[in-house]
């Protein structure tokens, strides 16, 4: 196998994988967008936490709480 067809192999495998997680994982995070939305509304808070690489992750998803993420907004509160 050339270098280009193993390299589309994986680009389809990523595909692959995406869709079948969308059906199975769209219900549950539209379920955990609800909750966050619901404790900022009821003057509640929201932790982020990682360890290592994970840490990073936490790190960016506070930001774009507190910045904003596609569009100018306020923070969150």
């Amino acid at each position: 196998m050339d270098m280009q067809s193993r390299i589309r192999q994986l680009f389809q495998a990523s595909i692959d994988t995406k869709q079948q997680a969308m059906d199975v994982l769209a219900p549950h995070i539209e379920q955990a967008s609800q909750v966050m939305v619901n404790a900022l509304l009821n003057e509640g808070k929201m932790l982020s936490c990682g360890n290592g690489g994970s840490a990073g992750d936490a790190q960016h998803f506070s930001s774009e709480l507190l910045n904003r993420f596609e569009r100018e907004r306020p923070s969150l509160p």
